[in-house]
C-alpha cells in the first residue's frame, strides 16, 4: 500500500540519549534521554517554552535556525540523525517519521488543495501511481474523520474549518506508514468527539506497530494515550512514569503545579492557579462596581452558589435566531431557530463540535451577522436585526475575547494604542486620563503598566490573551463573548486566565457566552450549558446535571468523550 517497509529491527525505533540544544550559547533543551519502541506512545508534557517541541524537532533535524544539536546517541530506526546528509535528512521526513504539527494553517500550503498535499507525501515516499495515490487520498481523510472526503481533498486550507485543517494535516503525516510519528499537539484546535477520534487513530497507530512521540500541554490527551510520560521544564526532563504515577502521585513540585491547574472536575469558582493568577481588586475596580457586584473585602475567589442572576438580570435574549448560508450552490444552516439567555453574573456554556453553529451564534449576537429569522435583544432592547447606526450606541455593551489574539491585533501598534483606541472608541480624550485608564486596565488583568510600550508580538501567548481580556473591558462592557479564549494556551496559563475571567465577572457582574471544545473548562466555567449541533441547540439545562440527565445522542456522545 505505502511501499514503506517495516521491518523489525533491534532496539527502539527512537534512541536518544544526552540531547542537548543551543541557541547563540543558550541551552534550551539539557541532557534529555529518552527511547519510544515499536508499539509504544511517549508524551512529552510541559509548558511552552519547556523545551519539548524542540526536543522532538531535533529527532528530524529541525531544531530551527542557528540551533547547535548535539547528543552521544540520536538514532531513528537504526539511522543516526546526526550523520545524514541534508538529501537522507528529507527522506527520513515522511517516508520514515511522520510529523505532526500543531498550526495546520501555517503548516500546510495555502496555494495548494489538502488532496495534493498529501498526494505529494506519497509521491515522494511510495510507488504509488497518479490513481492509486487520488484514492489513498480520500481514504486517510477518511480515516481521520474529515466528512466530505473527496471534496475536501480538492479544498484549499483556507478553505476548510480549523479542526478540518487539522485532520488534514494529520493524514499528511500519516500518509507514507511511517515507522514513527511525531505529533506536536495534535489535537489543540479540535473539538471533543474530535480530539477523541483523532486519539482512537494514534492509538491504532500505535497499537498497528507504530512508534509514537506525543507532545502535548493537555494532560488529559496524555492520559488517555501514552504508555510514559516526561515532564520538562526549562529544558530538563523533572519526572518520568507511567500517566497514573505521573500524574495522581506527582514528585516534583512542577508537575503537581500542572495536574493541580487542570480544570476538569474542579467545582465552579475554585482557583486553578494557586492565587497566582488574579491579582486583587485595583482601586480604580472598586470604584467603578455598582450595588451588583460584590463588596471589596470579599474573598478573592468564593465558591459560586448559582445565584449569580435573577428574572430583572437577563441582559441578552436570542429568540428563535437562525442564519443561512449559500456557498458553491449549497445552503448551510449555520444557526436553525436558536434561543438562550445571558443573565448578569452568569455564564452560559455553548459547546460542540466545528462548524455546528457556535461562531455564528457568537457573531449573530455581537451583531456582526444578520439573522434571517428571529431576534436578539440587548437590555430587552431590539439588536439584531437592526440598523448598525441604531446599534452603535450601545456597541460597547458587548465586548469580545477571541482565541488568536495576536491576529485581533494591529502588529505596528504597541499595548498602549491598541488600549487606547477601545478606550476612546473615536471620541477626543485627553491624554492623561486615557493613560491611567491603559495602566488601570492593564493593572485589571494582572499585567505590568510598563507592559504598554511593548508590542504585542513580543509578549508571551498568556500575556497577549490578557491584553485580549483589557481590551474587551475598556469600554465597560456588561456582556463578554468569550469565543476560545484559552484553547491555545498551556495549562497553568489556561489556568491563570480561567481565574482571571472569574474574577473579573464576580467584581463586574459580567454576562458570559463562553464558546469552547473543551468540555473540562466549559464544566468548570459554566452555570448553564447548551449544547449545538448542525445549527441547533438540541440540548440545555444547568452546567451541574446536563450531562447526567442528557437526552441528545449528541450530548451523550460528548459526555462519553470527555476524559475526566
Amino acid at each position: 500500500m505505502s511501499g514503506v517497509t517495516r521491518e523489525a529491527s533491534e532496539g527502539p525505533v527512537l534512541d536518544v540519549r544526552d540531547l542537548v540544544v543551543s541557541f547563540g550559547g543558550r541551552r534550551v533543551v539539557d541532557g534529555v534521554s529518552l527511547r519510544v519502541a515499536a508499539g509504544e506512545c511517549v508524551a512529552i508534557v510541559g509548558e511552552s517554552g519547556s523545551g519539548k517541541s524542540v526536543t522532538a524537532r531535533s529527532v528530524v533535524g529541525l531544531a530551527g535556525e542557528g540551533a547547535r544539536v548535539s547528543a552521544s546517541t540520536l538514532r531513528v530506526a537504526g539511522q543516526d540523525v546526526l550523520s545524514l546528509s541534508g538529501r537522507r535528512l528529507r527522506r527520513l521526513r515522511g517516508g520514515v517519521v511522520g510529523l505532526i504539527a500543531q498550526d495546520a494553517l501555517v503548516s500546510l500550503d495555502p496555494l495548494r488543495p489538502v488532496g495534493r498535499e498529501i498526494g505529494d507525501t506519497l509521491a515522494l515516499h511510495t510507488d504509488l501511481d497518479a490513481a492509486a495515490r487520488r484514492a489513498r487520498t480520500v481514504a486517510l481523510l477518511e480515516r481521520v474523520g474529515l466528512p466530505d472526503a473527496e471534496l475536501r481533498a480538492g479544498q484549499r486550507p483556507g478553505q476548510l474549518s480549523g479542526g478540518q485543517r487539522q485532520r488534514a494535516l494529520i493524514a499528511s503525516g500519516i500518509a507514507a506508514d511511517p515507522r514513527l510519528v511525531i505529533a506536536d499537539e495534535p489535537t489543540t484546535a479540535l473539538d471533543q468527539p474530535v480530539q477523541a477520534g483523532v486519539l482512537r487513530l494514534l492509538g491504532q497507530l500505535r497499537d498497528e506497530g507504530t512508534a509514537v512521540l506525543l507532545i502535548s500541554h493537555d494532560l488529559s490527551v496524555v492520559t488517555g494515550i501514552a504508555d510514559r510520560v516526561l515532564v520538562m521544564t526549562d529544558g530538563v526532563v523533572v519526572e518520568e512514569g507511567t500517566p497514573t504515577e505521573v500524574f495522581e502521585r506527582p514528585r516534583h513540585p512542577y508537575t503537581r503545579k500542572l495536574v493541580d491547574a487542570v480544570p476538569a472536575g474542579r467545582a465552579r469558582g475554585a482557583l486553578l492557579s494557586g492565587g497566582g493568577a488574579a491579582a486583587p481588586p485595583s482601586a480604580a475596580d472598586v470604584e467603578r462596581r455598582d450595588d451588583r457586584s460584590l463588596s471589596a473585602d470579599e474573598p478573592s475567589n468564593p465558591t459560586f452558589d448559582g445565584a449569580g442572576g435573577s428574572d430583572e438580570g437577563v441582559l441578552v435574549e436570542a429568540r428563535g435566531v437562525s442564519r443561512v448560508f449559500h456557498v458553491g450552490g449549497r445552503e448551510i444552516v449555520a444557526a436553525d431557530d436558536v434561543s438562550f439567555t445571558l443573565r448578569a453574573g452568569r455564564t452560559l456554556g455553548l459547546v460542540g463540535e466545528s462548524g455546528s453553529g457556535k461562531s455564528t451564534t457568537a457573531r449573530l449576537l455581537l451583531g456582526l451577522e444578520h439573522p434571517d429569522a428571529g431576534e436578539v435583544t440587548l437590555l430587552g432592547e431590539p439588536w439584531n436585526p437592526l440598523q448598525e447606526a441604531r446599534r452603535r450606541p450601545r456597541r460597547h455593551l458587548i465586548g469580545a475575547v477571541f482565541q488568536d489574539a495576536l491576529s485581533s491585533f494591529d502588529p505596528r501598534w504597541t499595548v498602549g494604542a491598541v488600549l487606547a483606541d477601545a478606550i476612546t472608541r473615536g471620541r477626543s480624550l485627553r491624554p492623561g486620563p486615557v493613560r491611567t485608564q491603559i495602566a488601570d486596565l492593564l493593572d485589571t488583568v494582572g499585567l505590568d503598566p510598563a507592559l504598554a510600550a511593548r508590542r504585542p508580538l513580543h509578549l508571551s501567548g498568556g500575556q497577549r490573551q490578557r491584553v485580549s481580556v483589557a481590551r474587551a473591558l475598556a469600554a465597560e462592557p456588561r456582556v463578554l463573548v468569550l469565543d476560545e479564549p484559552v484553547s491555545a494556551l498551556d495549562v497553568s496559563v489556561q489556568a491563570q486566565v480561567l481565574d482571571l475571567l472569574d474574577r473579573l465577572q464576580r467584581e463586574r457582574d459580567l454576562a458570559y457566552l463562553l464558546i469552547t471544545h473543551d468540555l473540562g473548562v466549559a464544566l468548570h466555567m459554566s452555570d448553564d450549558l447548551a449544547v449545538m449541533q448542525e445549527g441547533r441547540i438540541v440540548e440545555q439545562g444547568p452546567a451541574s446535571t446536563l450531562f447526567e440527565d442528557a437526552e441528545h445522542p449528541y450530548a451523550r456522545q460528548l459526555r462519553d468523550a470527555v476524559r475526566l
